[in-house]
């Protein structure tokens, strides 16, 4: 039964303890309904509360107002208060310089975030909805991208908006599942038809490609869930490492950081990678370092010619001076 399913992966990753507050994303569409319903059901067992937030993006109009009645109306129903955000969202991607996926996942998280701020109670967690499907087609959207390994580890059971936990309960559960659970519990969940447009690479893969490969493989979902499990290990492990490799190696933390430059160059490739991502993280800087940029490094890291400076984007730079390696933001 899904509601087992759902037990298991709660337990396997510790991602709910008794008496905790979720702060839960309801869309009213078929995945947030159905988390909906399989949490209130554990909520007896568990002693939860459950806090459901709804977001109006305002992307269409009509449609979205009617999505909106029926989030608060189902949770009227079940006796559970509705927190409700308008955002218009088309103003705020333009305003921001967004796509429109973009602004919906600020907006969404932002109200997220700022309703678990107003819980009064010492452990609460974002709970949302993604499930099985959508673990596969992330996998895929990254693959066609050019993701590196720790890409493949996919969507995370848990990980941290600011200081709350964003946990995901259905994430393995297939749509299908979901929508057997829906049907067989009378739930009637709102439909989004631009799910249902292939105007979205993630629209495309999952109307496109997804159905071309299960020809290949009809359990491509669950194999690539599998995937994202193994690969999601291994980068744990490896993480382990470089925060071990990273304290052996620092010189000095303070707006920037210090490296032994020996040492670093001395780690295979993998790792010295891995080292300076994880310090460059550490003062600011943790997306679009590309493979280029860090096979710059690798050389003036190696040689012992210095000063030497390979800038790096948003204004970080790494310069080896005296034996040490210094990484920055001008």
């Amino acid at each position: 039964m899904l509601i087992d399913r759902v037990r298991q992966t709660i337990k396997t990753h510790d991602l709910i303890q008794t008496g905790d507050h979720i702060v839960l994303g309801l869309s009213g569409g078929p995945d947030s309904t159905c988390l909906f319903h399989v949490l209130r059901r554990l909520a007896g067992e568990m002693d939860l509360t459950i806090h459901p937030v709804h977001v109006n993006h305002r992307f269409r109009p009509g449609a979205a107002e009617e999505d909106q009645a029926y989030v608060e109306a189902l949770c009227a129903k079940a006796g559970t208060s509705c927190v409700t955000f308008v955002v218009d969202c088309p103003a705020m991607a333009k305003e921001l310089d967004l796509t429109p996926e973009e602004a919906g996942r600020k907006a969404r998280y932002d109200a997220f975030v700022e309703t678990a701020k107003t819980v009064d109670a010492p452990r609460v967690s974002i709970a949302v909805a993604q499930n099985a499907d959508d673990q596969a087609e992330t996998i895929l959207h990254r693959i066609i991208r050019g993701t590196g390994p720790d890409g493949l580890s996919g969507i995370a059971y848990r990980r941290y908006e600011g200081e709350f936990p964003v946990i995901r309960p259905l994430l393995d559960v297939s749509r299908e599942e979901i929508e057997d659970y829906c049907r067989e519990n009378g739930l009637d969940p709102v439909t989004d038809h631009t799910n249902g447009e292939p105007t979205y690479t993630r629209n495309r893969i999952r109307l496109e490609l997804l159905p071309v490969l299960k020809e290949y493989n009809e359990n491509i979902v669950s194999g690539l869930a599998r995937l994202a499990r193994i690969a999601a290990s291994d980068r744990e492990y490896l993480q382990g490492e470089t925060e071990k490799a990273f304290a052996r190696l620092k010189v000095e933390e303070d707006a920037g950081i210090t490296l032994d430059r020996e040492g670093l160059a001395a780690l295979p490739d993998t790792l010295r990678h891995r080292v300076v991502l994880y310090a460059f993280e550490r003062i600011g800087l943790d997306q679009d370092i590309t493979e280029e940029r860090l096979d710059a490094a690798d050389r003036i890291i190696e040689k012992k010619q210095a000063p030497k400076t390979v800038e790096f984007p948003h204004g970080y730079r790494l310069t080896v001076r005296k034996g040490r390696v210094e990484l920055v933001h001008k």
